[in-house]
Order: C-alpha cells, then structure tokens, then sequence
C-alpha cells in the first residue's frame, strides 16, 4: 500500500521509525497476534532444533517473538539475543521479559540488513516474518549462514502466495478504494508451492544444506468487527502513515467500510476468524 504523497515514504523515513510508530498497538494486540502465531513460533523453533543450554538468535524480533518462546526453551544454561530495527518495539520486548522474569535474552537495535555478528556464535537463528522485508534477502541469508556453529540451524516463516493474508488483502483495498490510491504493480498469478521453492532455492544458494519447507495455518480471532478495524488501525505502519494526515471523519469511513468487508469471517456469534497461510522453512550450516 502506498502512503500519501504528504507522508515520508519507507526509503525516505526507514522501517525503524515506520514500527515504532505502531508500537503501541502491537503492545495492546499481542495476545490476539500470538494466540494464533504461537504455533509458527514453536514449529520454527522445532525446525531448528533448540534445546537447552544453546545460543540463539532472533532476527526481527518485534515485540520479542519468536525469542521470548526460545528463551523458555534453551533454559537459565543457554541465551538468547533478539534485534530488531525499533527501538520502541525492543522497549516493550524488554518488559515483556521482565515480567516473565527472563534474565537469559538480551535485546538490541540492529539492521537485519546489516548484521554484524561473529561467525559462528550461534546454535540457532530465527526469523519470523522477516526475510521477506529485508532490501537484499540474498546477501542476509548468507549473512545468517555465517553467524551459525557448524552444523546449527536456521527456521523462518514467510507468508504464502498472495491471497494467503485475507485482512491485509481487504485493508490495503479498502484503502485503494477511498483513496483513489494506483493499484499494487501486476504480478503473474503464484502457483502452489512457488513461494516454498523460491525460499529453498535462496537458502540452497546461500550455502545451507538440508533445507526443507511445510506450510502451517493459523488463524487470527477478534471478538467483534469493530476489534478487528481496530487492530487493523493500529498495527499496519501503512495505515497508520496512511492516516497521519487524514480526518477522523475518514478515518471512520474507513473502518465502517472495512468492517462491511468482513462478512465472510464473522461467525454466528458476532467473532471475526480469519485463517492465513504461512510457510515455515528451515536449513543447516
């Protein structure tokens, strides 16, 4: 989606302030966000074979996910260090952990486009929803190769073909639709399987070895339509530049033409359940 012409576009601003910007609303949604991702997040961590006392790292954490889950998992014996590019999410990935008295995960600012680790610290590397985002997913997959021990592993996550995210789908054309916004560059149509086979591909040509793909489902659940808006409001960098400069009065337009969208989700008992399609993918140094 693109942004209006009077708010910074992503080259000109960078993701860092793009996600601090929706911090907060991650913050408030992350119950919803991992009652449904969890199950991506111990796949990944089943993919890469984490277990007690290893070394781990998590790559574009966010709010601290998948790292909170391998903290867990590699015990008081083992670590985990999770970067991410927002200051503000890693605030919140902090107190996520000192609640959870979680003394073996250290969180840092860093560019996942520009990591600068040293060979093979880790046991493990985690990416959840993340290579896809970086401007040369080539060159960070080699990059991630050279942080692991030989013979550790790597498990990401990447969203499947184009229609495998229902809501961002629906959001992104609303927007288009009230905001005469040019319509996403064509794409030839993905077959099944195509984004399991371009992710190996690029992890073969990487160096990995072993490298295997499944697809996972999971599904997101609000208690109204009205929720579901909301989150979407809130934790989309898109929209929320999209609206930097708009009206309340559009701003609710938008959510009453959004919510009109989600017919087809809502349950008898007034819930939105929206499934997505996600593939998990997993490699060895």
């Amino acid at each position: 989606m693109n942004p209006p012409s009077s708010a910074p576009t992503p080259d000109e601003e960078g993701p860092g302030p793009q996600w601090d910007r929706v911090a907060a609303g991650w913050k408030t949604w992350w119950p919803t966000i991992e009652r449904a991702a969890q199950c991506v997040s111990e796949r990944m961590l089943d993919l890469a074979d984490v277990a007690t006392g290893q070394r781990v790292l998590d790559i574009a954490t966010g709010i601290g996910e998948p790292a909170l889950l391998a903290a867990r998992r590699v015990g008081p014996a083992g670590g985990v260090v999770a970067t991410d590019v927002s200051s503000r999410m890693l605030e919140i990935a902090r107190e996520r952990a000192a609640l959870a008295g979680m003394s073996n995960v250290d969180f840092g600012l860093a560019d996942a486009a520009q990591m600068d680790f040293p060979e093979g610290g880790f046991d493990a590397v985690l990416c959840r929803w993340g290579v896809t985002y970086l401007p040369d997913p080539p060159n960070a997959l080699a990059a991630i190769r050279r942080t692991l021990v030989p013979g550790g592993a790597f498990a990401t996550a990447v969203w499947a073909e184009a229609d495998s995210r229902p809501l961002a789908d629906l959001a992104q054309a609303v927007a288009r639709d009230m905001f005469d916004l040019p319509a996403p560059q064509a794409q030839a149509p993905s077959r099944a399987g195509s984004v399991e086979d371009a992710l190996a591909k690029a992890m073969i040509h990487a160096g990995f070895a072993d490298v295997r793909t499944e697809r996972l489902g999971l599904t997101l659940e609000w208690a109204c339509a009205d929720a579901c808006t909301q989150y979407v409001l809130d934790v989309s960098p898109d929209l929320v530049a999209l609206f930097l400069d708009r009206s309340s009065a559009q701003r609710a337009e938008y959510r009453h033409r959004l919510a009109d969208r989600l017919g087809p989700y809502l349950a008898a008992d007034g819930r939105v359940r929206i499934p997505n399609l996600t593939v998990c993918a997993a490699g060895r140094r």
